[in-house]
This record gives C-alpha cells, structure tokens and sequence, in this order.
C-alpha cells in the first residue's frame, strides 16, 4: 500500500496515511473528508559505503549466504 501525505482543508493538519485503491480518507484530527492529497517528495535510497562492499573473490559474511552461482561458499560437488 503506498503512503501518501494529506492536509486537512478544515483543520489544516498535515498528516500521512496507507491508502489503498478507492479507500476514502478522512482526516485523523477531525474527520473530516475535505482533504487535499499533497505532493511527496520520493525516499531517497542510501548507497552502501564502498569501503563495505566485499572485493572481488571475498566470501560474504557467513550469515549473509552465497552472493551467488560462483559465490566461494556453493558447494562444488
């Protein structure tokens, strides 16, 4: 369910809300349904530092698990 930010028109609260579909929303201070659905700016997504990233041919941490088909740790029967 994506989470969209509101303001109240009545009460002018600002306010956040798990909407899915046609669900209607009301304000959660008043309960009022005279809302206006603002405009959210995206999440923004934090890189991992490169220091942390393994190097080429390092195994991950154990508790991670394989990295992938040619990862150190698949077993090679």
């Amino acid at each position: 369910m994506p989470l969209f930010e509101y303001h109240c028109d009545r009460c002018q609260s600002e306010f956040e809300l798990l909407v899915r579909g046609n669900d209607s929303v009301r304000c959660p201070d008043c309960t009022s349904e005279t809302i206006t659905k603002l405009i959210s700016s995206p999440a923004a997504v934090r890189a991992t530092a490169v220091s942390q990233l393994p190097m080429a041919g390092e195994c991950p941490p154990p508790q991670i698990g394989p990295c992938g088909p040619a990862c150190c740790r698949v077993p090679t029967d």
